[in-house]
């Protein structure tokens, strides 16, 4: 008789358990969260009114956040001929009656000493899209389109002049706007704003309700 042999067991195949499917799961789903805003932000940037409006929101927010940290007062320079604008410190021989009514928040009392002494701040210069075009520019509800020189304030104790931009791409209108107390800037969509009742009405190269 022959002897009895155990039978040798099929190899196990090797396999992930569900709680490795969870974890690689998890992984993937935290890459996308991170990767698809900025591929949708990149994406965006081709829109020439969306990246113009990013630099002006941009810049803004850069003039208001020097000025707290340098503790003087910044200036948002426009040349709107150039379509160009830029973030400098504010000159102290500054002519007042440029083109703000609310010089009285200059004026009154001593300007702090800054914080941050060096060389006087001068940003990088901006330039909108070719194909985008300024529709309004507004600084302290007066209109300034057609000047050489457009010049918005922004003050160490966070406030700033009133500030509002409206440009234009193939029918989009946006439009910036720095708040007078916070000093922050933000968007909105004129075209979303616009009702039947109330359309987009242009005024002397300017959009208005």
């Amino acid at each position: 008789m022959r002897a009895l042999t155990p039978k040798k067991s099929p190899p196990c195949n090797a396999a992930f358990t569900l709680i490795e499917l969870m974890v690689v799961m998890g992984i993937i789903s935290v890459l996308c969260s991170i990767g698809i805003p900025a591929v949708f932000r990149a994406i965006q940037k081709r829109d020439p009114l969306t990246e113009s409006v990013s630099d002006l929101v941009e810049a803004c927010a850069q003039a208001r956040a020097t000025a707290i940290l340098r503790c003087t007062p910044m200036v948002l320079k426009f040349h709107p001929y150039e379509y160009t604008f830029q973030v400098e410190e504010m000159p102290r021989d500054i002519n007042e009656s440029i083109n703000w009514g609310n010089a009285a928040t200059l004026s009154t009392g001593s300007a702090p000493q800054s914080s941050m002494r060096g060389a006087p701040y001068k940003s990088d210069q901006y330039r909108l899209h070719d194909e985008v075009e300024i529709e309004m520019l507004d600084v302290n509800m007066t209109e300034h389109m057609d000047d050489d020189l457009v010049i918005s304030r922004f003050f160490p104790n966070g406030t700033a002049d009133l500030l509002t931009v409206v440009l234009s791409w193939q029918g989009e209108f946006r439009r910036v706007t720095v708040d007078i107390v916070t000093g922050l800037a933000d968007f909105d969509n004129l075209n979303e704003l616009a009702t039947p009742k109330n359309p987009l009405r242009r005024r002397r190269g300017g959009i208005e309700f």
